[in-house]
């Protein structure tokens, strides 16, 4: 247990004490029915709280009680893996979505906040949760930048790994997705594997010899496999398995087999739009969608609970003496209806944290020209969008330049951290715009800007629009929809709600021009991303995933 978290002498005394029934617990949850994730049973009992702890099940008094008769007491929900950045929101507006839909505890991979502000943007999410009713946890970002491949604001380097991990919610190193480096044994990579006792994964179709290197590096799980046989096979060579369903990536169909295995965990790789949350929720809508394909009840809780908190070694995910009291009282187990929350023990209070003024100035692009934006006619790559995915695919046809006939558009990533010159452009289809552009500055990973239109003027009126606000995402036809992102360019200081009216707005704007995808925001963020196959788009061009190099957009 991390130091931070370790009881003091009189504090345990007290809660020793407690649990014999010598004195009163601070609360008493009385005649819950408890999910016992463990032994997979449910029985009536009371839940004695004493501080930030169970003291104990069975039948006590407290100084206050909570009458819980009908109501079933889950373990708070542990996402394994996610993106607060995301969301587009800061940790404590997140957190007054999630909490009281009974997401108690997340454990977080911050390279969205590294690759703008590296290790300092670590540091400014560490010291946000101090203020927010949420069990935070988080793992150092292990590739910022996540690929040679594309130009980002942060770098993490192996001192910064070795120094974050001082911290007591700083628990592994997170995902290492530059799976080609390390099976080439780079110096950078081994050394920030060697600094930490466990570190997280991302190999999307690694197989045979290959995912057994990885593994063989200490790599404990994965969150990127999209059909069984892939991960059964990581499965069988003792990885964990993270079973993600988002807004755009929807994997928990495919890979439900996989949820009777205890290494199983269902995560939202950060992938849940600001309407979802708002009106889905969070994990709990996975828990629901679990529930609808058929998932045996304690296969899911486990899967968000137990299986977590055993792969991190954390206090929490089962409710029994000596846990965290993060406790999920609900009126209808499968429905996953909350009724109330309790986190560290209490109700929790939901309080706002300020970022700093260097947080808020990140935009450091050069404004770009229809010029800039030049492509010949004649056989060309074309990133080809699949919806619900987070992967593309790849064409080559001949094209005389945007053709939305065909629903081949113009994608654009310009380089913003650094002022330079670097313009990566490509073909894509799958957006269906018949006109104007959206330009953002969320770009998985380094977040620079990137941008898709039906023309070379409106993607340059959206990009340089895009560089006046300081960040966030710009539609342009004729007039400008926008939502601004002051935070890093990739978060708001608003609210949910005033996020979500002006997010409303550029998807209804992005409908009329044609776009039919159901998440474009977000499908539009993945396309600059290096290290998922097959074609992605960056600051330095046309990226062949498989073969990590650049490539010629057009053939020649």
């Amino acid at each position: 247990m991390r130091s931070s978290e370790k009881l003091s002498k009189n504090e345990l005394k007290r809660l020793i004490r407690v649990a014999k029934g010598e004195e009163k617990a601070d609360l008493v949850i009385k005649s819950a029915e408890v999910a016992n994730v463990l032994t997979e049973e449910i029985y009536t009992a009371d839940i004695a709280i004493c501080g930030n702890r169970i003291a104990g099940i069975g039948s006590y008094e407290g100084i206050a009680e909570l009458d819980a008769k009908g109501l079933y007491a889950v373990p708070g929900l542990i996402d394994a893996h996610t993106h607060v950045e995301m969301s587009l929101l800061t940790l404590s507006e997140f957190a007054r979505l999630v909490v009281p839909r009974g997401n108690t505890c997340i454990v977080a991979d911050p390279h969205e906040i590294a690759n703008v502000l590296g290790k300092k943007g670590v540091l400014y999410l560490l010291e946000e949760s101090k203020h927010v009713p949420i069990r935070f946890y988080c793992l150092v970002p292990s590739c910022v930048p996540s690929s040679p491949l594309e130009t980002s604001g942060g770098i993490i380097t192996a001192e910064d790994v070795e120094e974050l991990l001082e911290f007591d919610q700083v628990i592994g190193l997170a995902e290492l997705m530059n799976y080609p480096g390390l099976l080439n044994c780079d110096d950078e990579i081994i050394e920030k594997i060697c600094k930490a006792e466990l570190v997280d994964g991302h190999c999307p179709a690694l197989s045979g010899k290959a995912l057994n290197a990885y593994v063989s590096a200490g790599i404990g799980s994965d969150h990127e496999s999209t059909r069984f046989e892939e991960a059964k096979e990581k499965l069988r060579l003792g990885m964990w398995i993270m079973v993600r369903e988002g807004s755009a990536a929807k994997n928990l169909r495919n890979l439900k087999p996989i949820l009777e295995s205890r290494h199983a965990m269902l995560v939202t790789d950060g992938d849940r739009s600001v309407f979802d949350l708002l009106t889905e929720g969070y994990l709990d809508s996975v828990v629901r969608r679990a529930f609808e394909e058929g998932v045996d009840e304690f296969r899911v809780l486990q899967a968000v609970t137990l299986n977590p908190a055993e792969y991190f070694g954390l206090n929490s995910g089962l409710i029994a003496p000596g846990r965290f009291a993060d406790i999920v009282l609900l009126s209808d187990l499968r429905r996953f209806e909350v009724k109330k929350v309790i986190v560290d023990g209490k109700e929790p209070v939901f309080g706002k944290y300020n970022y700093p003024e260097d947080a808020k100035r990140t935009m450091k692009a050069r404004k770009i020209t229809e010029n800039d934006l030049f492509l010949p006619a004649g056989f060309a790559r074309i990133i080809e969008i699949i919806e619900g995915e987070i992967i593309t695919g790849e064409s080559i046809e001949e094209v005389k330049g945007i053709d939305t006939a065909r629903d081949i558009l113009k994608a654009v990533v310009v380089e913003r951290h650094k002022g330079g010159k670097n313009i990566g452009k490509a073909y894509v289809r799958g957006f269906g715009l018949k006109r104007g552009a959206i330009a953002q500055s969320i770009a998985h990973d380094a977040h620079n800007i990137v941008a898709v239109g039906a023309d070379d003027a409106p993607i340059c009126n959206a990009v340089n629009r895009l560089i006046d606000i300081g960040g966030g995402i710009i539609v342009y036809d004729g007039d400008f929809y926008e939502l601004r992102l002051r935070i890093a360019g990739i978060m708001s200081d608003e609210s949910a709600e005033e996020v979500a009216k002006r997010l409303k707005a550029i998807e209804k704007k992005l409908r009329e021009l044609g776009c039919k995808l159901r998440s474009p925001i977000i499908t539009l963020s993945f396309i600059a991303l290096p290290v998922i196959p097959k074609l992605k788009l960056t600051d330095l061009g046309l990226i062949d995933v498989e073969k990590f190099r650049v490539v010629d957009p057009m053939i020649k």
